[in-house]
């Protein structure tokens, strides 16, 4: 197990905006801004969203999902490349959104996470909404990788993952206080079912969740990514000794930003030791089994 060397970690969420970049250079200098803006406000960590490479399909002709995915699924290397150099010069951590990654038998969503020491955790996105299931070539994760980092175990849910509180209450029991959720939703609906589901997992689990999201609309549309609607932000338990809504920075308008936040792990333990609740320590899941054996019966 890593040692724990942080108490505190200023986490920069993104909302990525969806704009005519114009071109491929563009895409990169963009993100390389926003990193090393973020690393000069402080932060430990930035956050990007779901399907952020995607916004490369915006400067080629509109494609078929197979095409697509097998498109982005080429740049995997220069990827991980740009993002890796990029962790070591800025000196900060990257979650690089998700991309379309090759898999045996089609594609996955999968999470990066880059460390300015070269290491890089992966998470393959383990819900696959009934649109990914039904019109894209990908595959579900099979797996849940809670890691160790310098502020403690993290693991990363992505989007649709946030709203099934098994999978978190998982990560939770494997040690994790930091849950992050790069996320894509195109509607307000949409978003406000992760943004709450987020918050539902902070106070269930008491732990933290940094939620980021894609952001405006292109001009010209893509059968993939087009449109977007997000207001990233950080949640805490809604206990002593956080806020009473939990929200611990949030955007104001579904535009191109980055919300910075401060999470401080020895405030989220005296919640566990002097919350008014504790619904991690108080669950029973013995009693939980019992009565989902009993529904599988009726």
């Amino acid at each position: 197990m890593a040692e724990v060397t942080l108490m505190k970690l200023k986490i920069a969420t993104t909302q990525y905006g969806l704009d005519d970049i114009g071109s491929e250079s563009r895409f990169w200098t963009r993100i390389e801004e926003k990193t090393k803006e973020a690393a000069g406000a402080g932060a430990g960590l930035i956050v990007f969203p779901e399907y952020m490479t995607a916004h490369l399909l915006s400067l080629v002709p509109s494609m078929s999902h197979e095409g697509a995915c097998g498109y982005l699924a080429d740049r995997t290397d220069e990827y991980a490349r740009f993002f890796a150099a990029l962790s070591a010069e800025t000196g900060i951590a990257i979650l690089a959104g998700t991309h379309v990654a090759r898999v045996d038998g089609g594609y996955a969503n999968r999470a990066y996470l880059f460390f300015p020491d070269g290491r890089i955790e992966r998470q393959d996105k383990v819900h696959l909404t009934p649109e990914e299931q039904n019109h894209w070539p990908l595959i579900a994760g099979e797996e849940l990788n809670v890691f160790d980092t310098a502020w403690g175990k993290t693991t990363i849910l992505i989007c649709y993952d946030i709203e099934f509180p098994e999978l978190a209450r998982a990560a939770a029991v494997r040690g994790a206080e930091l849950l992050l959720c790069p996320s894509y939703t195109e509607t307000a609906f949409g978003y406000y079912r992760v943004r709450y589901c987020a918050q539902a997992r902070a106070v269930e689990n008491q732990l933290f969740v940094a939620l980021s999201g894609l952001a405006g609309e292109l001009t010209e549309e893509r059968p993939q990514i087009d449109r977007a609607y997000s207001l990233a932000g950080t949640f805490a338990p809604c206990d002593y000794p956080f806020v009473p809504d939990g929200v611990l920075a949030l955007g104001e308008s579904s535009e191109d930003a980055t919300v910075l936040a401060e999470v401080d792990f020895e405030l989220l333990r005296e919640n566990r030791e002097r919350g008014a609740v504790a619904p991690f320590f108080d669950r029973r899941p013995e009693l939980y089994e019992r009565e989902l054996r009993k529904a599988s019966v009726e």
